[in-house]
């Protein structure tokens, strides 16, 4: 009797074992609170209660918004160049793949959600050798060779038990976000990049233009020098400081011409050209428009697109920390396989020889020395690491828009003075000039005069660069008005 229940018992015991591992593994799930990730604190907490309702510095009132900030500076020639260089830049062409890998990515991580079915064909020889049966008259062992053929169509599918798969895209998506983000930013970089460039490059002309005028002054004044010394009216020394100023001036000009050269070569290779150096001449400098509204510091962290990357970055690492945490968790999945096994590849035909195979089950980390716990707590340092990476890029978000009100305010407050000098120093050119002629005052002073004129009006036109490239500083400090994010996105998810 009790032999025939021994199969029965049996199955029977482990019948129950089988569930009650099941039971304890579902058990160590409950107890590891699957969805319990650290809870992003809010930006005022990031930011240690260190964001102001306005800005320190002098700002003009009002929202700051509108067209793409290079179309604000009045000039058709930038704005042509900016267009240029958004299209054929090759860095911009490198972000914009790297945002359609992103996409890739999303497709891959919403592909583990889904069923996988897989085609399988395979073939192989085995011989073997029957040890302990000899055959009467047989020099050795019973041996049998045989083939085997086997084809069939296997399915797998994972159930998302407790989400862990949503988590993985989730991040994916965070990610991509992210990634089109760093786009938006790289756009509105060389955006800027093009605009100081082009801004150098004017002011590099301006800056030859003068070099050259002053060096006709200089002959000018080298011939009047020379005249009045034929004229036994001047002696030797006031021909020779002359004759230096001239070459010292032509000195000059070959090192504007040099600066010119190097400019107008730095754009084009912002534009995706040669730098043959080829690209024309930039005209003077135009006045600066009015001042614009820079609203508020907040705004600053719902605009730019290098901290909204860095948001959602943060959302990144949360949904990674949350992959980690269910990792630990069991997993549910289904297998079934269909297909046909024989010793005959035309056997595979015959419907005689099909096999299939249908199977669930739940598996679940036990004992792993530790190695899902460390990724959990990987994974929270470096949802920690984003968070302070945000926090740390907003302050110095924060620091480029002080800076750059500052910076302008003060900026055109020197250009004022530096327009003062200018003013005079020609007046007192102009003054020494005359006197030297009728024979009341020195060559040094006129000499001394033209060198004062020549480093007021260069210092003027350095002046005004930097005013303009510190315009172009701000408008990227608070986020470029670039444009609606979503349609820069579109544009490169439909990018070949």
């Amino acid at each position: 009797m009790f032999l025939t229940q021994r199969p029965r018992l049996f199955t029977a015991c482990l019948r129950a074992s089988v569930i009650a591992s099941f039971a304890g593994l579902l058990s160590l799930g409950g107890c590891l609170s699957p969805h319990e990730v650290e809870d992003r604190p809010e930006e005022s907490v990031l930011l240690r209660d260190q964001l102001p309702q306005s800005w320190s510095a002098s700002s003009q009132e009002g929202t700051y918004g509108g067209p793409a900030f290079w179309t604000t500076l009045g000039d058709p020639a930038l704005d042509a160049l900016v267009q240029e260089a958004l299209e054929h830049n090759h860095d911009l062409v490198a972000s914009a793949a790297r945002v359609r890998g992103a996409m890739t990515r999303i497709r891959a991580a919403r592909s583990a959600r889904r069923p996988q079915v897989n085609g399988n064909l395979n073939y192989a020889r085995q011989k073997n050798v029957f040890v302990g049966l000899p055959i009467p008259g047989s020099d050795g062992p019973l041996s049998s060779t045989f083939d085997q053929w086997s084809a069939s169509i296997d399915l797998s599918w994972e159930f998302d038990l407790w989400g862990k798969l949503g988590a993985g895209v989730r991040a994916a998506n965070a990610d991509f976000e992210a990634t089109a983000q760093d786009h938006q930013a790289a756009r509105l970089s060389i955006a800027a990049e093009t605009a100081r460039a082009w801004f150098q490059l004017r002011e590099a002309n301006d800056q030859l233009r003068l070099a050259e005028a002053t060096l006709k002054t200089y002959q000018d004044s080298l011939d009047v020098v020379r005249g009045r010394f034929d004229a036994g009216l001047s002696g030797a020394l006031d021909l020779r400081l002359a004759e230096a100023n001239v070459a010292t001036s032509q000195a000059g000009l070959v090192s504007a011409r040099r600066s010119a050269a190097v400019s107008t070569r730095q754009i084009e290779l912002i534009l995706g050209r040669y730098p043959a150096g080829e690209l024309q001449q930039a005209s003077a400098l135009l006045d600066l428009p009015p001042s614009i509204p820079a609203g508020m510091p907040a705004d600053v962290l719902r605009r730019r697109p290098d901290l909204l990357a860095a948001e959602r970055r943060m959302a990144v690492a949360e949904e990674s920390a949350k992959v980690a945490r269910l990792d630990r968790l069991p997993n549910i999945a289904l297998t079934s396989s269909l297909g046909r096994s024989s010793g005959d590849f035309d056997d595979l035909l015959d419907g005689d020889f099909t096999v299939w195979s249908l199977a669930g089950g739940l598996v679940g980390p036990i004992i792993d020395g530790g190695r899902r716990k460390a990724r959990v707590e990987e994974a929270l340092e470096e949802l920690r690491a984003s968070r302070a990476s945000f926090a740390a890029l907003a302050l110095r978000a924060f620091f480029e828009v002080e800076n750059a009100l500052d910076a302008e305010g003060l900026l055109r407050e020197r250009l004022g003075y530096l327009a003062a000098a200018v003013t005079a120093a020609k007046a007192a050119t102009s003054l020494a000039d005359e006197q030297y002629r009728e024979g009341l005052v020195s060559i040094e002073l006129v000499l001394e005069s033209q060198r004062r004129q020549f480093t007021a009006e260069s210092a003027f036109l350095t002046a005004q660069r930097e005013v303009f490239q510190t315009r172009v500083d701000l408008h990227v400090a608070l986020g470029g008005s670039f444009g609606d994010s979503e349609a820069a996105t579109a544009e490169t998810e439909s990018a070949p």
